[in-house]
């Protein structure tokens, strides 16, 4: 199975490449007031909002340096059985690697809310799997796509 991998600080991250609808350049975002500093604002894809969190505030509490490196990956996600598109906006998001799905294993230390779960060894580092859908609250991505939202 192919991968996108991302940074988030000084770790590498593996995002399923199916679910990836396309990676995009960093462009101007609308600010979210009175969100979670981990969403970093809403992008206009064509014509639909679409929620971007920063996994650099999401998964190390950094937010994501722009870098020319720095992308925006679309993702799909399954928001109560509705198809949704999520942002993703981090660093190095110019790589894809085939892994299998085996290769992930528990990582023993992650907490239940984490988007990030299991992890395969590649070499020296560690790369976590990251679930899009588990990175934001239901409620969250309702409040930031619904049609009446500022």
């Amino acid at each position: 199975m192919l991968y996108l991998l991302l940074d988030a600080g000084s770790d590498t991250y593996a995002l399923e490449a199916a679910r990836v609808a396309e990676v995009v350049p960093c462009a101007a975002l609308k600010r979210a007031p009175g969100t979670p500093p981990s969403v970093a604002g809403i992008l206009n894809y064509h014509g639909t909002p679409v929620p971007v969190l920063d996994c650099g505030e999401l998964l190390a509490n950094l937010p994501s340096p722009l870098k020319f490196s720095t992308r925006i990956a679309i993702c799909r996600v399954d928001f109560g059985g509705c198809d949704r598109l999520l942002g993703l906006l981090a660093e190095n998001v110019t790589r894809v690697q085939k892994l299998s799905p085996t290769d992930f294993v528990g990582a023993g230390a992650v907490a239940a809310s984490s988007p990030a779960g299991k992890v395969a060894a590649d070499g020296p580092r560690l790369i976590q799997l990251l679930e899009p859908s588990a990175a934001i609250s239901p409620d969250l991505m309702e409040s930031l796509t619904r049609e009446d939202a500022a």
